[in-house]
C-alpha cells in the first residue's frame, strides 16, 4: 500500500508542471479575434494639477467608470473565464493596474500608442487647460499625439 501511494505521488509530481500555471509567467489574454497578447511594455505617469500631484488612478481602461473611449477595445481583451475558474476582466490595450502612475500597453497588435489615446480612455478633461509634458526631464510638445515609449518618465503638468 505505501508502494502504490509514493508512486501516485511520484506520478502527480512529474505531471504537476502540465497542470499547474507558472506564477512567473506573463499572462497573456485574448480578445474577440482569439488574438493573444504580443505587446506588453509599461511607461511611468505622473501627473500634477496646479502644482499638486493627481493620483493617476487603479483601473483606466479596466473599471467601467475610467474606461470613458472604446476606439482601441479590438487591440484589448475580452472578459474571460481560465480553466481554472479564475475571470481575467476586460482591458484597454491602454491600462493601469493599480495608482503607482504605471501605465500598461497590452495589445494584441504592435501598434504606436499616443498619450492623447490613454488620456481619451481615462477621460480626464483637459480644455481650458494650459498642458506641458515631460519626458525623463524633457520637454515635449503636442502631448496629445506623443507616442508612448517603454520604460520612459513622463510629467503631465496641468495647469487652470
Amino acid at each position: 500500500m505505501l508502494l502504490v501511494s509514493g508512486a501516485i505521488i511520484c506520478i502527480l509530481f512529474f505531471l504537476m508542471p502540465q497542470f499547474t500555471p507558472d506564477i512567473n509567467a506573463q499572462v497573456t489574454g485574448e480578445n474577440k479575434t482569439s488574438n493573444k497578447i504580443i505587446m506588453h511594455i509599461h511607461s511611468n505617469f505622473n501627473v500634477t494639477v496646479n502644482g499638486k500631484s493627481l493620483i493617476v488612478p487603479n483601473g483606466i481602461g479596466i473599471n467601467s467608470t475610467l474606461w470613458n473611449d472604446h476606439s482601441l477595445d479590438k487591440f484589448g481583451t475580452e472578459r474571460k473565464t481560465t480553466i481554472f475558474g479564475m475571470v481575467t476582466p476586460a482591458m484597454s490595450p491602454l491600462h493601469t493596474h493599480d495608482s503607482s502612475g504605471t501605465i500598461h500597453f497590452e495589445s494584441t497588435e504592435y501598434r504606436n500608442y499616443t498619450l492623447g489615446q490613454f488620456l481619451n480612455i481615462w477621460g480626464i478633461p483637459l480644455e481650458g487647460s494650459r498642458v506641458n509634458l515631460f519626458i525623463d526631464g524633457n520637454s515635449t510638445d503636442n502631448y496629445s499625439n506623443y507616442v508612448l515609449k517603454d520604460r520612459e518618465k513622463m510629467i503631465l503638468k496641468i495647469e487652470d
